[in-house]
């Protein structure tokens, strides 16, 4: 009975444990991979921040100058009476920068390109960066088909050993045929290890694009590797490669976005007059102390406008 009990938590155990194995080396399509590839890859993670950061550029680049707004007061005459301010006047004044030949449209213009050139530059970085995953993914893929093929080459030749062994049992083989028969599996056996330590390299290589710590005996890649022999025309791939190529056309964006820079400088390179607008109140004395202030209320109004004679060198 006991013996049964314990032959029966054997076969469990064992049962667990294939199943677990088999869970862990789950194989993983291209599409499964391409996804922890996005999701886990802190340089394209970074360019979307990028892109966020020169969005938020676009706000600040098209906001008003805030206006300044003063108040002070002014001791103007004597100050014989009881108080030290029987002679204070409150002014206030408010004065605007006034931005002239279209400054804030062109800052709007210039940050809404440098979003564009951003987007396709993140595009392109992502290009790159899946190009070299697909040739990860590839790579492990040629080493599981090498890998084949140098299983088949080495239990092929055990087929003909034996087949030589009893031959050479029979007395139909010499003694040194044998040997180098045997000899020969040396070779089949050396390109066996070689192209497990190849795909062992290709799955590091493609862990460490995915950022990820699983062993290398628990992953795995599924996809096939067959020849396709329906090639399409060159000038076909020439116009894909140019629709499909985010550099070019950040290249060309960049081009325009000089154009708008320049423009940008040249208004830059006006003057802005500043409004200001003056209003004088009746004296703090006035108002408690019944006192007459030397001035009356006043209103006025001016443009400051700056003399640009040193902006050269």
């Amino acid at each position: 009975m006991w013996r049964f009990l314990r032959g029966v938590c054997l076969a469990t155990v064992l049962a667990w444990g294939v199943a677990c194995q088999a869970q862990g080396q789950k194989g993983l399509t291209w599409d499964e991979v391409k996804a922890r590839f996005e999701a886990n890859n802190p340089t394209l993670s970074a360019g979307q921040i990028g892109i966020q950061e020169s969005k938020a550029n676009e706000i600040s680049a098209y906001l008003r100058p805030n206006p300044q707004i003063t108040v002070g007061v002014d001791q103007i005459g004597n100050t014989t009476q009881q108080s030290a301010f029987s002679a204070a006047t409150l002014t206030a004044s408010v004065n605007y920068l006034h931005e002239r030949r279209h400054k804030r449209e062109l800052r709007l213009e210039s940050a809404q390109k440098a979003t564009d050139i951003a987007v396709s530059s993140q595009s392109d970085l992502e290009r790159s960066l899946i190009f070299n995953l697909r040739s990860a993914f590839v790579g492990i893929l040629q080493a599981k088909a090498v890998l084949r093929v140098a299983t088949d080459n080495l239990e092929y030749w055990d087929q003909e050993l034996k087949i030589s062994k009893d031959r050479l049992d029979a007395g139909d083989l010499a003694q040194i045929d044998y040997d180098r028969l045997e000899l020969q599996r040396i070779q089949f056996e050396a390109d066996f290890q070689g192209a497990e330590v190849n795909l062992r390299t290709a799955k590091i290589q493609l862990l460490m694009l995915l950022n990820e710590k699983t062993p290398v005996d628990q992953f795995e890649v599924l996809g096939l590797y067959e020849f396709n022999d329906q090639l399409a025309p060159l000038d076909q791939f020439r116009q894909i490669a140019l629709d499909s190529r985010p550099d070019l056309k950040a290249a060309l964006q960049s081009v325009d976005k000089a154009k708008t820079d320049h423009q940008l400088a040249v208004a830059n390179g006006s003057t802005d007059p500043t409004i200001n607008v003056d209003v004088g109140f009746p004296s703090i004395s006035q108002a408690y102390l019944s006192y007459q202030p030397p001035l009356r209320e006043y209103v006025g109004a001016g443009v400051t406008i700056p003399f640009r004679i040193f902006d050269r060198n």
